[in-house]
């Protein structure tokens, strides 16, 4: 037996019960397997004194007397989260964040009888992996660990919880956070977890989580002792804009000011590559996948909160607040009224390095005033891609994904210029699954001179030179779009990571979320400038970034504005008051 506790029975009686049921000290399952068969007297005062010092260095209990292995940054996670009130706790994805606290809670189980530990996450299965797999699946394999434990551990999603022979608990709890958390309010811990900090709603954590921990234990209240709750923060990092990172500079803050309840420490990938936990080529290697930024890069494995440039045009701070759409469209969904826009940026070339063709689908959904709530539901970015086969993409998501589809914008600048004419024979679609051939007529472009070029051709093209007296009105109109908040992008995909991981949505789909991940990023690499004759123009703060993404959405908008212009036009014509209705850049020509 590692603690002593209190017990209602008395010693003969305990030490009867577990003579009867004690079946060698090989049966962890027997709740009395860490009962001390002869009984004999203690020197309490050393007792007292090995209990408070591996209280105060808890790693050193970890290692000594259960047996676990540690790294030196993790006994020094383990001796702050001993001593601290509130710690945050930001590293690198894949460092072992989860694991260190289940060894904290451990640790802590054993040498605090009946405490009461919780686990919270932005989803119950986050917070459940917590004793399912670091618990249940790793340190419960320790011999002197499992001698604590009172199996089975539950794994239920309502009832997920590890209980200890000291009379402490390990619980994982379900944050509904689409009803604000309500269902979790009953809870009360004397310590508590929130895991993924960065994905639980702020409110939540003031109001529901923080509160659960202001109950003592009652051996404490017993005794008198002076016993504060505690709460845990662990994530990795994010954007400056996010509320963990305010969260995290008042403890930053309130740490170097002296203040002994908080704790703020972060761990790169690069502690992980000293540890030999990593390797430092593999790591690195991230930043060459597609999909990968800077940004996200320094957030996910430097442990960096980032911001965009005080020169961005386009900053986090404005563009966050429109990530607010939790579905992409692959296709549009049935009986759909909504029109569709879509808009192609082009590139051929599949050097490394080169640009990528971007595709934007934009859903738009009709406001009372004339304009549109302007949802980015679908978005493609391919490298080295040929032309016709640009086409075929192309078609098929007019004709077949989104045949609402009212326009079509291309890049005709460069790469682009040959890409419209390849429209102007009609295309045969072959269904995958029935074999059934259906022919769609030519596609021409809106001129008045290419309408009548082709009989029964459809005027579904307008094509797009975006030269710079176009790129300065349009990048202000998609600012504005961003400041009223009539642009919806998807949220992150850090939000769906875990339920992309448990299969709750496709690889497309969660690749969507990542597409605007890097549109975000895109867009916050953009500043406004001037040249030495004092033009005006929009160029990268970071020159070899791509805004592939962003120049594709600036296309789309350019027509929505066109049609916002027109709608008004047609209610103030209503009203009479046409002649004092304000005119979009759309309606300038060059």
């Amino acid at each position: 037996m590692i603690v002593m506790k209190y017990m209602t029975e008395s010693p003969s009686e305990r030490l009867k019960k577990a003579r009867e049921q004690y079946a060698g000290r090989e049966n962890l399952d027997n709740p009395y397997s860490n009962t001390v068969i002869r009984e004999e007297s203690i020197d309490y005062e050393a007792w007292t004194k090995f209990i408070s010092y591996y209280r105060y260095y808890i790693d050193e209990f970890a290692m000594d007397i259960l047996g676990i292995n540690l790294f030196p940054f993790q006994r020094v996670i383990l001796r702050a989260m001993s001593r601290y009130q509130s710690e945050m706790l930001i590293a690198c994805r894949g460092l072992g964040k989860s694991w260190i606290v289940a060894v904290y809670y451990i640790c802590v189980s054993i040498l605090y009888t009946n405490i009461k530990l919780g686990i919270a996450s932005g989803n119950s299965k986050q917070a459940r992996n917590v004793i399912i797999q670091k618990i249940k699946g790793e340190l419960s394999k320790k011999e002197a660990v499992a001698r604590e434990i009172n199996f089975p551990i539950k794994t239920g999603q309502d009832d997920c919880v590890c209980e200890l022979k000291s009379g402490s608990e390990i619980r994982a709890i379900t944050l509904d956070q689409n009803r604000g958390g309500d269902g979790a309010r009953s809870w009360r811990f004397n310590m508590i977890l929130v895991d993924e900090a960065r994905l639980v709603k702020d409110n939540i954590i003031e109001e529901i989580l923080i509160p659960m921990t202001k109950t003592k234990r009652e051996m404490a209240i017993r005794w008198g002792m002076s016993e504060k709750g505690k709460v845990i923060f662990i994530s990795s990092a994010y954007l400056k804009t996010s509320p963990l990172y305010k969260r995290f500079m008042y403890h930053y803050e309130s740490m170097i000011k002296g203040n002994k309840d908080y704790m703020a420490i972060c761990f790169p990938y690069q502690v992980g590559v000293q540890a030999g936990l990593f390797d430092k080529e593999d790591i690195e290697k991230e930043l060459e996948k597609p999909q990968m930024t800077k940004d996200k890069f320094a957030y996910e494995f430097e442990g960096v909160f980032v911001g965009s440039s005080g020169e961005s045009y386009y900053p986090y701070e404005l563009t966050n607040p429109c990530r607010v759409l939790e579905r992409c469209e692959l296709q549009q969904p049935k009986k759909s009224n909504c029109i569709y826009v879509v808009t192609h940026d082009v590139a051929v070339s599949d050097e490394k390095g080169s640009d990528n063709s971007c595709t934007h689908v934009i859903k738009l959904k009709p406001r009372p005033n004339g304009t549109y709530v302007k949802e980015l539901v679908y978005t493609k970015t391919v490298n080295g891609m040929k032309l016709n086969a640009q086409r075929d993409f192309l078609r098929e998501l007019i004709h077949i994904r989104f045949p609402n589809t009212v326009k079509l914008l291309i890049d005709t600048n460069g790469a682009g210029a040959g890409l419209p004419s390849m429209f102007y024979e009609p295309w045969e679609y072959v269904d995958p699954k029935t074999g059934e051939i259906t022919e769609y007529p030519p596609i021409v472009s809106d001129d008045e001179k290419d309408i009548t070029l082709l009989e029964n051709a459809l005027p579904l093209i307008r094509n797009v030179h975006g030269l710079n007296g176009f790129i300065n009105l349009y990048y202000p109109y998609m600012k504005s779009c961003f400041e009223d908040m009539s642009l919806e992008l998807l949220i992150p995909s850090a939000e769906l990571d875990s339920l992309y991981k448990s299969g709750g949505i496709s690889h497309e789909e969660f690749f969507q979320h990542m597409e605007h991940d890097i549109l975000q990023s895109e867009l916050s690499n953009i500043k406004q400038d001037f040249t030495d004759k004092n033009n005006m123009t929009y160029t990268r703060i970071v020159s070899g970034k791509k805004r592939d993404r962003a120049t594709s959405l600036m296309y789309g908008l350019s027509f929505v504005c066109e049609l916002e212009t027109n709608n008004k036009k047609k209610m103030y014509r209503a009203n009479e008051n046409y002649k004092d209705a304000p005119i979009c850049a759309s309606s300038i020509s060059f």
